[in-house]
């Protein structure tokens, strides 16, 4: 092959071409001469981490399942040091632009050496026309569009927000079937605890293997469900994934899952006061994830005394804890305001847990909801305070352990994300409460509640159905609307259900023969 000059291709092109591979695709082969099939290129990762994540390539004859990091030069791997980063240990392959002859494989933290694919001998000759493509491709993924948006201008405003009302109730729906079958598991494995006989089968059948069927289905009453620490831990499970925002929703179910408040309770016994019971759970909290930095690394005198006492909190407890450990790998800085970093949520959930275990925070959410004395407006604002959590001496001026913050803060788990615990969390938890003991008065309180929550700040999804669709015939200043666009837009408009919509099947409708 022919010597080439090197071509530069910005990044977000380079993922582009990766995306929708843009190149001879037969003919792929590592650095080292393996062949290369690329089954799958992966899913883009907008977060930090490689760029692309869940890809399924053959390389060599066998198939590998990871991520894939892309850069313009084989150098990058080093100069960007991800050779000490713990999330590019699932990296498979290295794709690069261009390679000089002489460097030598990439490696993983965990000292894994990576292939490389050099794109620059795979391009294919009409290389402006790929260019102009990938050029279209970033453009059209910037703008998501609907597929309705240039007919729906005449659909009536009253049909939409009809429509956006039920698609609310289906949405809410969907979650309180989630926190059930979050409760059952919560009610099995107690039951598994105390070690009660398994639920029976029927009759089997002659001859059948009973090893062969499935475990039988459990029939539960109310009586299952009436044990109240169910509930604070449906309750507070919802608020942990609420402060994870939508890049560590998952890091901090993990966390609830393994600190849950029973385990929490017996292994914290001992701390009586609200301050000691509030460093303990920092520390714990802290060391579990992952997220607790060496002194050494601290800038400020401040921090690096907040971390000789977590530190020495953790020791009179590592002891007593036997269960999952994250990494800082787990979770994402990446494109999230200081505010919503996860060492700030971390603080604030030690709070938020010191007052649950202190108090009934489901009681008192019931009582609310059914007080018929208070207003709306008064019922909303109990139910934050719940929530909201106010930012201490240390973490007022703080968003993590290495250094001073820029800005002061007032609350670590503020009104907004209370808002969010309250809708995403409270709304459905109560539901499914009324549901199971038939409670009317809670049913009736949640739905008024559910129908007058203020809109939460908006996002792209409420942005693309509000410009796309509403196109200013009314606004989504309510959750109860917002949650209906959410659902539209995933469930509806992505897979294109159009037919299934009550938009579409106005604008879509076959003329008649």
């Amino acid at each position: 092959m022919s010597q080439r000059k090197p071509r530069h291709i910005p990044e977000r092109f380079l993922r582009q071409l990766w995306k929708h591979q843009q190149f001879r695709t037969t003919e792929l082969a590592t650095t080292d001469g393996r062949p290369i099939r690329v089954l799958s290129p992966g899913r883009l990762n907008r977060d930090g981490g490689p760029d692309f994540i869940d890809a399924a390539i053959r390389i060599g004859g066998i198939v590998y399942r990871g991520d894939v990091e892309l850069h313009q030069r084989a150098e990058e791997w080093a100069n960007h040091l991800h050779q000490h980063d713990r999330k590019y240990n699932a990296v498979i392959l290295h794709v690069v632009l261009n390679s000089p002859k002489s460097a030598g494989p990439p490696t993983t933290a965990s000292r894994r050496p990576l292939p490389v694919l050099e794109l620059s001998r795979f391009l294919n000759p009409s290389f402006h026309e790929t260019w102009r493509s990938m050029i279209r491709n970033e453009r059209e993924e910037r703008t998501t569009t609907i597929k309705c948006r240039s007919v729906n201008d005449a659909v009536d405003a009253a049909i939409i927000r009809r429509w956006l009302g039920k698609l609310a109730v289906e949405r809410i729906e969907l979650k309180i079937r989630r926190f059930e079958e979050r409760l059952k598991e919560l009610a099995e494995d107690r039951k598994l605890l105390v070690q009660e006989p398994p639920p029976k089968y029927d009759e089997i059948p002659f001859g059948l293997n009973p090893d062969e069927l499935p475990p039988p289905v459990r029939n539960y009453s109310p009586h299952d469900f009436a044990k109240g620490w169910l509930w604070e831990e449906l309750i507070y499970e919802g608020a942990m994934e609420s402060l994870g925002y939508s890049k560590n929703q998952q890091p901090f179910l993990r966390i609830a899952r393994s600190l849950t408040l029973s385990y929490l309770k017996e292994i914290l016994e001992h701390r009586t006061s609200k301050t000691e019971l509030s460093l303990s759970l920092e520390a714990l909290l802290f060391h579990v994830s992952g997220l607790l930095p060496f002194q050494k690394d601290a800038s400020d005198s401040e921090s690096r005394a907040r971390l000789r006492l977590l530190r020495h909190e953790w020791k009179q407890l590592k002891t007593l804890y036997r269960r999952e450990f994250l990494a800082h790998a787990d979770w994402q800085f990446f494109r999230l305001r200081p505010e919503n970093f996860p060492t700030v949520r971390l603080a604030g959930a030690a709070q938020l847990i010191a007052k649950f275990q202190e108090e009934n925070v489901f009681k008192s959410i019931v009582t609310i909801v059914k007080n018929t004395e208070l207003t709306m407006k008064r019922k909303f604002r109990a139910l934050e305070e719940l929530f909201i959590v106010p930012a201490g001496p240390f973490w007022s001026h703080h968003v993590r352990f290495e250094e001073p913050s820029t800005s002061d803060a007032k609350t670590l788990i503020g009104k907004h994300r209370a808002d969010d615990i309250i809708l995403n969390t409270v709304v459905p938890v109560s539901l499914l409460y009324a549901r199971i003991f038939k409670d009317k008065e809670v049913r009736q309180g949640t739905l008024r509640l559910f129908d007058e929550c203020p809109g939460l700040a908006e996002n792209a999804i409420t942005r693309t159905i509000g410009s796309q669709l509403i196109k200013r015939k009314f606004d989504l200043g309510s959750a109860m609307l917002q949650q209906g666009a959410i659902q539209l837009f995933k469930s509806y408009c992505t897979p294109e259900r159009c037919m299934e919509c009550a938009v579409g099947r106005i604008v879509f409708r076959p003329l008649p023969a």
